[in-house]
């Protein structure tokens, strides 16, 4: 029953977070924060590394809050919603470091991947836009969670690791079909 209860609280929290989203506001940042990036480049691979290289810091933000939320429920304490900004920061703050020192190795192997696996533009960009969006919604999560430590206790009676399987399958689902609705350019 606790698994089951931990999972309901989860799905009712992922779904406070989308139930009011403005797809069509969601598509206008998409687009402007792509033609942004889209102008500051010289070539198209250029671009296209530039999204790469921001998925590569979502990927990697992704591993490092799983790791503070598995911290959370595995100690049954929510941090502070000032020490859990915090901490995130600094590991945002590393990663940029450390993205930005595999910026030309990770380069490399972006272009073996733009041939070896026939990529295209529209595909690196939905890849970038689910990846924005999934870090937006893992770190809305967290604070949701943290603001409201009593209601949200009800996770710390469920596994962790499955608490975890669940938070993912949901921010998938709901980030699939938010990105599913756009139309990116």
């Amino acid at each position: 029953m606790t698994q089951e209860a931990a999972n309901a609280f989860i799905e009712n929290v992922c779904n406070h977070l989308v139930r009011n989203m403005n797809i069509t506001k969601v598509e206008q940042h998409f687009n402007e924060t792509i033609a942004m990036q889209r102008a500051s480049a010289t070539t198209q691979h250029d671009f296209w590394d530039m999204l790469m290289v921001n998925m590569l810091y979502f990927t990697e933000n992704e591993q490092a809050w799983e790791q503070v939320f598995l911290n959370m429920l595995q100690t049954k304490q929510w941090l502070a919603p000032a020490v859990l900004e915090e901490e995130l920061l600094m590991h945002q703050m590393r990663i940029r470091q450390q993205v930005a020192t595999q910026m030309e190795t990770a380069k490399e192997l972006f272009h073996q991947q733009y041939v070896s696996e026939v990529m295209t533009e529209e595909a690196i960009i939905y890849d970038y836009a689910y990846s924005a969006a999934g870090h937006s919604m893992r770190m809305d999560l967290l604070t949701v969670l943290v603001s409201t430590p009593e209601q949200s206790k009800t996770l710390f009676d469920a596994d962790p690791q499955e608490t975890i399987r669940i938070v993912n399958g949901y921010i998938a689902y709901h980030i699939d079909g938010l990105i599913n609705k756009t139309n990116l350019q």
